[in-house]
Protein backbone atom coordinates (compact mmCIF):
# COMPACT_ATOMS: atom_id res chain seq x y z
CA UNK A 1 0.00 0.00 0.00
CA UNK A 2 1.41 3.30 -1.06
CA UNK A 3 2.42 5.65 2.09
CA UNK A 4 0.94 8.81 2.67
CA UNK A 5 2.55 11.65 5.36
CA UNK A 6 -0.40 14.56 6.10
CA UNK A 7 1.23 17.29 7.77
CA UNK A 8 -0.80 20.08 9.09
CA UNK A 9 -0.39 22.93 11.79
CA UNK A 10 -4.11 23.10 12.55
CA UNK A 11 -5.95 21.03 15.21
CA UNK A 12 -7.49 18.09 13.69
CA UNK A 13 -9.97 18.19 17.29
CA UNK A 14 -11.52 21.64 16.31
CA UNK A 15 -13.30 23.64 13.25
CA UNK A 16 -11.38 23.09 9.76
CA UNK A 17 -8.63 20.62 11.30
CA UNK A 18 -11.73 18.27 11.58
CA UNK A 19 -13.51 19.05 9.00
CA UNK A 20 -10.75 19.49 6.17
CA UNK A 21 -7.95 17.09 7.22
CA UNK A 22 -9.41 14.64 9.66
CA UNK A 23 -12.04 14.11 7.23
CA UNK A 24 -9.79 13.45 4.13
CA UNK A 25 -7.63 11.15 5.85
CA UNK A 26 -10.27 8.92 7.33
CA UNK A 27 -11.52 8.13 3.66
CA UNK A 28 -7.81 8.48 2.21
CA UNK A 29 -6.95 5.38 4.64
CA UNK A 30 -8.83 3.12 2.67
CA UNK A 31 -6.36 2.75 0.28
CA UNK A 32 -3.27 4.67 1.28
CA UNK A 33 -1.11 3.89 4.62
CA UNK A 34 -1.74 7.27 6.36
CA UNK A 35 0.42 9.37 8.74
CA UNK A 36 -1.04 12.18 10.00
CA UNK A 37 1.32 14.53 12.34
CA UNK A 38 -0.55 17.54 13.35
CA UNK A 39 -0.57 20.68 16.06
CA UNK A 40 -2.60 20.10 19.29
CA UNK A 41 -3.95 22.64 21.91
CA UNK A 42 -4.73 20.28 24.05
CA UNK A 43 -3.75 16.42 24.26
CA UNK A 44 -6.42 14.50 22.56
CA UNK A 45 -8.65 12.14 24.32
CA UNK A 46 -8.18 8.37 24.60
CA UNK A 47 -11.18 7.87 22.47
CA UNK A 48 -10.13 9.95 19.83
CA UNK A 49 -6.98 8.44 19.49
CA UNK A 50 -8.56 4.96 19.39
CA UNK A 51 -11.12 6.41 16.18
CA UNK A 52 -7.85 7.74 14.42
CA UNK A 53 -5.78 4.32 15.13
CA UNK A 54 -9.74 2.21 14.24
CA UNK A 55 -8.88 3.70 10.93
CA UNK A 56 -5.59 2.01 10.72
CA UNK A 57 -4.17 5.87 10.79
CA UNK A 58 -0.74 6.75 12.52
CA UNK A 59 -1.75 10.03 14.30
CA UNK A 60 0.98 11.78 15.82
CA UNK A 61 -0.04 14.83 17.92
CA UNK A 62 2.47 17.55 18.32
CA UNK A 63 2.73 20.16 21.06
CA UNK A 64 0.85 23.63 19.73
CA UNK A 65 3.49 25.21 21.55
CA UNK A 66 3.47 29.48 21.89
CA UNK A 67 1.73 31.58 19.84
CA UNK A 68 3.26 34.68 17.14
CA UNK A 69 6.47 34.45 15.21
CA UNK A 70 8.47 32.29 17.92
CA UNK A 71 5.99 29.52 18.06
CA UNK A 72 5.33 29.37 14.29
CA UNK A 73 9.34 29.07 13.81
CA UNK A 74 9.68 26.48 16.76
CA UNK A 75 6.53 24.93 15.02
CA UNK A 76 8.47 24.62 11.78
CA UNK A 77 11.13 23.33 13.05
CA UNK A 78 10.08 20.70 15.30
CA UNK A 79 8.07 19.36 12.08
CA UNK A 80 11.36 19.43 10.13
CA UNK A 81 12.86 16.94 12.45
CA UNK A 82 10.40 14.15 12.15
CA UNK A 83 9.46 14.57 8.58
CA UNK A 84 9.91 10.88 6.63
CA UNK A 85 11.18 12.85 3.27
CA UNK A 86 10.85 8.94 1.31
CA UNK A 87 6.70 9.14 1.57
CA UNK A 88 4.31 10.85 -0.67
CA UNK A 89 4.23 13.93 1.79
CA UNK A 90 0.56 16.37 1.75
CA UNK A 91 1.75 19.52 3.63
CA UNK A 92 -1.51 21.70 4.23
CA UNK A 93 -0.72 25.26 4.13
CA UNK A 94 2.38 27.49 4.57
CA UNK A 95 4.37 26.38 7.07
CA UNK A 96 3.64 22.85 6.82
CA UNK A 97 4.65 23.19 3.34
CA UNK A 98 7.96 25.13 4.56
CA UNK A 99 8.98 22.21 6.93
CA UNK A 100 8.56 19.98 3.71
CA UNK A 101 10.23 21.59 1.35
CA UNK A 102 13.60 22.28 3.78
CA UNK A 103 13.22 17.91 3.77
CA UNK A 104 13.97 18.53 0.06
CA UNK A 105 11.42 15.23 -0.47
CA UNK A 106 11.38 13.66 -3.53
CA UNK A 107 7.46 14.10 -4.14
CA UNK A 108 5.30 16.18 -2.11
CA UNK A 109 1.75 18.58 -2.41
CA UNK A 110 1.84 22.19 -1.05
CA UNK A 111 -1.87 22.13 -0.33
CA UNK A 112 -2.19 26.15 -0.36
CA UNK A 113 -5.39 27.45 1.52
CA UNK A 114 -5.00 31.21 0.65
CA UNK A 115 -2.97 33.48 -0.84
CA UNK A 116 -1.50 34.11 2.72
CA UNK A 117 0.92 37.02 2.21
CA UNK A 118 -1.31 39.17 0.73
CA UNK A 119 -4.29 37.94 3.37
CA UNK A 120 -1.97 38.68 6.46
CA UNK A 121 -1.33 42.33 5.09
CA UNK A 122 -4.39 42.90 4.66
CA UNK A 123 -6.03 41.90 7.92
CA UNK A 124 -3.14 42.57 9.92
CA UNK A 125 -1.49 45.14 8.03
CA UNK A 126 1.89 43.19 8.30
CA UNK A 127 5.07 45.08 7.40
CA UNK A 128 6.26 45.12 4.27
CA UNK A 129 9.33 43.39 5.22
CA UNK A 130 7.09 40.19 6.56
CA UNK A 131 5.16 40.66 3.40
CA UNK A 132 7.76 40.03 1.00
CA UNK A 133 9.16 37.42 3.07
CA UNK A 134 6.48 35.35 3.14
CA UNK A 135 5.29 36.31 -0.54
CA UNK A 136 9.41 34.96 -1.28
CA UNK A 137 8.48 31.56 0.72
CA UNK A 138 4.92 31.04 -1.49
CA UNK A 139 7.25 31.56 -4.55
CA UNK A 140 9.79 28.85 -3.61
CA UNK A 141 6.78 26.46 -2.63
CA UNK A 142 5.64 27.05 -5.85
CA UNK A 143 8.42 26.41 -7.58
CA UNK A 144 9.57 23.43 -5.89
CA UNK A 145 6.39 21.20 -5.05
CA UNK A 146 5.73 18.67 -7.32
CA UNK A 147 1.75 19.16 -6.88
CA UNK A 148 -0.17 22.51 -5.75
CA UNK A 149 -3.60 22.26 -4.71
CA UNK A 150 -6.03 25.60 -4.49
CA UNK A 151 -9.22 25.72 -3.06
CA UNK A 152 -10.80 28.30 -5.98
CA UNK A 153 -10.73 28.46 -9.30
CA UNK A 154 -10.74 32.48 -9.03
CA UNK A 155 -7.23 31.75 -7.64
CA UNK A 156 -5.38 29.70 -10.37
CA UNK A 157 -4.49 32.50 -12.46
CA UNK A 158 -3.11 34.48 -10.34
CA UNK A 159 -0.86 31.64 -9.09
CA UNK A 160 0.55 31.04 -12.58
CA UNK A 161 0.54 34.20 -13.39
CA UNK A 162 3.10 35.26 -10.11
CA UNK A 163 4.72 31.70 -9.46
CA UNK A 164 5.31 31.30 -13.24
CA UNK A 165 3.82 27.45 -12.88
CA UNK A 166 2.29 25.85 -15.50
CA UNK A 167 -1.62 25.63 -15.03
CA UNK A 168 -1.42 21.39 -15.18
CA UNK A 169 0.60 21.58 -12.22
CA UNK A 170 -2.19 23.18 -9.81
CA UNK A 171 -5.20 21.05 -8.96
CA UNK A 172 -8.43 22.78 -7.68
CA UNK A 173 -10.02 20.81 -5.01
CA UNK A 174 -12.63 23.42 -2.97
CA UNK A 175 -12.87 23.45 0.46
CA UNK A 176 -15.45 20.82 1.58
CA UNK A 177 -18.04 19.09 3.84
CA UNK A 178 -18.70 15.50 4.95
CA UNK A 179 -22.17 15.74 3.32
CA UNK A 180 -23.22 12.18 5.50
CA UNK A 181 -22.62 13.92 8.66
CA UNK A 182 -24.07 17.19 7.52
CA UNK A 183 -26.97 15.70 6.57
CA UNK A 184 -29.90 17.67 5.08
CA UNK A 185 -33.51 18.78 7.01
CA UNK A 186 -35.93 21.74 6.24
CA UNK A 187 -35.82 24.53 7.52
CA UNK A 188 -37.99 24.74 10.86
CA UNK A 189 -41.15 26.32 11.15
CA UNK A 190 -41.43 29.12 14.10
CA UNK A 191 -42.03 32.44 14.77
CA UNK A 192 -39.38 33.39 14.08
CA UNK A 193 -35.92 33.63 11.77
CA UNK A 194 -32.72 32.10 13.25
CA UNK A 195 -29.83 33.18 12.26
CA UNK A 196 -26.51 31.28 12.91
CA UNK A 197 -22.79 33.06 12.88
CA UNK A 198 -20.49 30.42 13.49
CA UNK A 199 -16.70 30.20 13.47
CA UNK A 200 -13.44 32.16 14.22
CA UNK A 201 -14.71 36.04 13.71
CA UNK A 202 -11.54 37.57 12.76
CA UNK A 203 -10.98 41.36 11.25
CA UNK A 204 -11.54 39.72 7.86
CA UNK A 205 -15.33 39.76 8.25
CA UNK A 206 -17.37 42.49 8.09
CA UNK A 207 -18.86 43.08 11.22
CA UNK A 208 -20.46 46.42 9.83
CA UNK A 209 -22.45 44.78 6.98
CA UNK A 210 -23.54 42.13 8.87
CA UNK A 211 -24.71 44.10 11.73
CA UNK A 212 -26.66 46.34 9.07
CA UNK A 213 -28.64 43.42 7.58
CA UNK A 214 -29.27 42.02 11.12
CA UNK A 215 -30.95 45.45 12.12
CA UNK A 216 -33.01 45.81 8.95
CA UNK A 217 -34.24 41.97 9.32
CA UNK A 218 -35.41 42.95 12.77
CA UNK A 219 -37.54 45.86 11.08
CA UNK A 220 -39.76 43.00 9.66
CA UNK A 221 -39.53 40.27 11.67
CA UNK A 222 -38.47 38.96 15.05
CA UNK A 223 -34.90 37.64 14.73
CA UNK A 224 -32.94 35.65 16.50
CA UNK A 225 -29.40 35.72 15.79
CA UNK A 226 -26.84 32.56 17.91
CA UNK A 227 -23.44 32.77 17.66
CA UNK A 228 -21.59 29.92 17.62
CA UNK A 229 -17.79 30.13 18.45
CA UNK A 230 -14.90 28.03 18.05
CA UNK A 231 -12.09 27.13 20.53
CA UNK A 232 -9.76 30.55 20.43
CA UNK A 233 -11.84 32.83 18.64
CA UNK A 234 -11.85 36.15 19.45
CA UNK A 235 -13.39 38.17 20.95
CA UNK A 236 -14.71 40.35 18.01
CA UNK A 237 -18.10 38.55 18.05
CA UNK A 238 -18.85 40.81 20.82
CA UNK A 239 -19.63 43.54 18.40
CA UNK A 240 -22.67 41.25 16.91
CA UNK A 241 -25.73 42.21 17.60
CA UNK A 242 -26.86 38.52 18.73
CA UNK A 243 -29.06 36.91 20.87
CA UNK A 244 -27.51 34.17 22.19
CA UNK A 245 -23.83 32.94 22.43
CA UNK A 246 -22.86 28.80 22.66
CA UNK A 247 -19.59 26.75 21.92
CA UNK A 248 -20.19 23.13 20.64
CA UNK A 249 -17.73 20.53 19.43
CA UNK A 250 -17.61 19.81 15.93
CA UNK A 251 -19.42 16.50 15.57
CA UNK A 252 -22.54 18.64 17.28
CA UNK A 253 -22.06 21.59 14.17
CA UNK A 254 -24.73 19.81 11.87
CA UNK A 255 -27.33 19.54 14.54
CA UNK A 256 -26.81 23.38 15.56
CA UNK A 257 -27.09 24.57 11.70
CA UNK A 258 -30.18 22.42 11.04
CA UNK A 259 -31.59 24.76 14.14
CA UNK A 260 -31.34 28.09 11.99
CA UNK A 261 -32.66 29.11 9.03
CA UNK A 262 -29.74 30.60 7.38
CA UNK A 263 -25.97 31.93 8.04
CA UNK A 264 -23.81 34.78 6.92
CA UNK A 265 -20.03 34.42 5.63
CA UNK A 266 -19.35 38.27 4.80
CA UNK A 267 -15.69 39.21 4.52
CA UNK A 268 -14.94 43.04 3.63
CA UNK A 269 -14.67 43.76 0.11
CA UNK A 270 -11.66 46.16 0.68
CA UNK A 271 -9.40 43.18 1.22
CA UNK A 272 -8.38 42.94 -2.31
CA UNK A 273 -6.55 40.10 -3.80
CA UNK A 274 -6.55 37.71 -1.50
CA UNK A 275 -10.45 37.33 -1.41
CA UNK A 276 -9.81 35.03 -4.33
CA UNK A 277 -8.49 32.65 -2.55
CA UNK A 278 -11.09 32.11 -0.18
CA UNK A 279 -13.68 29.10 0.54
CA UNK A 280 -15.24 29.10 3.91
CA UNK A 281 -15.83 25.84 5.48
CA UNK A 282 -19.25 27.12 6.80
CA UNK A 283 -20.60 27.94 3.65
CA UNK A 284 -20.83 24.07 2.32
CA UNK A 285 -21.52 23.11 5.70
CA UNK A 286 -24.80 24.97 5.14
CA UNK A 287 -25.59 23.95 2.16
CA UNK A 288 -25.43 20.36 2.73
CA UNK A 289 -27.93 21.04 5.74
CA UNK A 290 -29.96 22.86 3.24
CA UNK A 291 -29.73 26.26 4.61
CA UNK A 292 -29.39 29.29 2.12
CA UNK A 293 -26.30 31.67 2.95
CA UNK A 294 -25.06 35.30 2.71
CA UNK A 295 -21.73 36.03 1.44
CA UNK A 296 -19.47 38.83 -0.37
CA UNK A 297 -19.40 39.15 -3.89
CA UNK A 298 -15.38 38.60 -4.44
CA UNK A 299 -15.45 35.61 -1.91
CA UNK A 300 -13.44 33.13 -4.52
CA UNK A 301 -15.98 31.16 -6.65
CA UNK A 302 -18.70 32.06 -4.42
CA UNK A 303 -20.76 34.90 -6.94
CA UNK A 304 -21.36 32.15 -8.74
CA UNK A 305 -21.56 28.91 -7.22
CA UNK A 306 -23.88 31.37 -4.57
CA UNK A 307 -25.87 34.08 -6.63
CA UNK A 308 -26.29 32.40 -10.22
CA UNK A 309 -27.77 28.98 -7.98
CA UNK A 310 -30.10 30.97 -6.34
CA UNK A 311 -28.81 29.49 -2.74
CA UNK A 312 -27.73 32.69 -0.95
CA UNK A 313 -27.24 36.42 -1.02
CA UNK A 314 -24.42 37.49 -2.47
CA UNK A 315 -23.75 41.56 -1.18
CA UNK A 316 -21.60 43.85 -2.96
CA UNK A 317 -22.08 46.90 -1.02
CA UNK A 318 -23.38 48.72 2.84
CA UNK A 319 -25.70 51.50 1.95
CA UNK A 320 -29.02 51.46 2.93
CA UNK A 321 -30.57 51.40 -0.36
CA UNK A 322 -28.31 47.88 -0.79
CA UNK A 323 -29.06 46.26 2.70
CA UNK A 324 -32.68 46.45 1.88
CA UNK A 325 -32.99 44.99 -1.00
CA UNK A 326 -30.18 42.14 0.17
CA UNK A 327 -33.30 41.92 3.12
CA UNK A 328 -36.03 41.55 0.43
CA UNK A 329 -33.98 39.02 -1.99
CA UNK A 330 -33.36 36.93 1.80
CA UNK A 331 -37.19 36.99 2.20
CA UNK A 332 -38.22 35.71 -1.33
CA UNK A 333 -35.32 32.72 -1.16
CA UNK A 334 -36.65 31.70 2.44
CA UNK A 335 -39.66 31.44 1.04
CA UNK A 336 -39.45 29.42 -2.09
CA UNK A 337 -40.46 26.15 -2.04
CA UNK A 338 -37.55 23.28 -2.48
CA UNK A 339 -34.63 25.84 -1.13
CA UNK A 340 -33.33 22.82 1.06
CA UNK A 341 -33.12 20.93 -1.46
CA UNK A 342 -31.41 23.45 -4.18
CA UNK A 343 -28.99 24.45 -1.27
CA UNK A 344 -28.30 20.39 -0.64
CA UNK A 345 -27.81 19.82 -4.45
CA UNK A 346 -24.87 22.59 -5.00
CA UNK A 347 -23.10 21.21 -1.63
CA UNK A 348 -23.61 17.75 -3.41
CA UNK A 349 -22.28 18.61 -6.97
CA UNK A 350 -19.71 21.50 -5.72
CA UNK A 351 -18.47 20.83 -2.39
CA UNK A 352 -18.63 17.17 -1.78
CA UNK A 353 -16.04 15.38 0.08
CA UNK A 354 -16.64 12.59 -1.55
CA UNK A 355 -15.00 14.37 -5.14
CA UNK A 356 -12.15 15.42 -3.51
CA UNK A 357 -11.30 12.01 -2.47
CA UNK A 358 -11.22 11.21 -5.68
CA UNK A 359 -9.14 13.88 -6.77
CA UNK A 360 -6.69 13.40 -4.02
CA UNK A 361 -6.31 9.33 -4.97
CA UNK A 362 -5.09 10.35 -8.12
CA UNK A 363 -2.57 13.17 -7.49
CA UNK A 364 -1.11 10.79 -4.62
CA UNK A 365 -1.04 7.63 -7.01
CA UNK A 366 0.47 9.72 -9.58
CA UNK A 367 3.22 11.45 -7.13
CA UNK A 368 3.84 7.49 -5.86
CA UNK A 369 4.97 6.52 -9.47
CA UNK A 370 7.27 9.21 -9.72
Amino acid sequence: MRKVLYLTFDSVQEGVGASQALAYVKRLAKDFEIELISFEKEPPSQKLLQEVSKYGITWKPMEFGRYGVTGGISRVFRLWRVINRQKVIHARGNLSALSAMLRFPKAWIWDSRALHSDQRRAISGSSSLEYYFMRTVEYFLAKKSSSIIAITEAVVPIMTSRYRVNRSKIHVIRTCVDTELFEFSKIPNGNEVNVLLQGTFSNAYDLVLMNKIIKRMRDFKKVCVTVCTSRGSTNLWEKIDYDKIISVDYADMPQVIAKSDLGMSIWRENLGICLKSVASTKVAEFLAVGRPIIVNYSQGDLKNVVGQNGVGIVTSGITDVEVDQYVQDLWRILGEDGIEERCRQIALEQFNLDLAIEKLKKIYTDLSLT
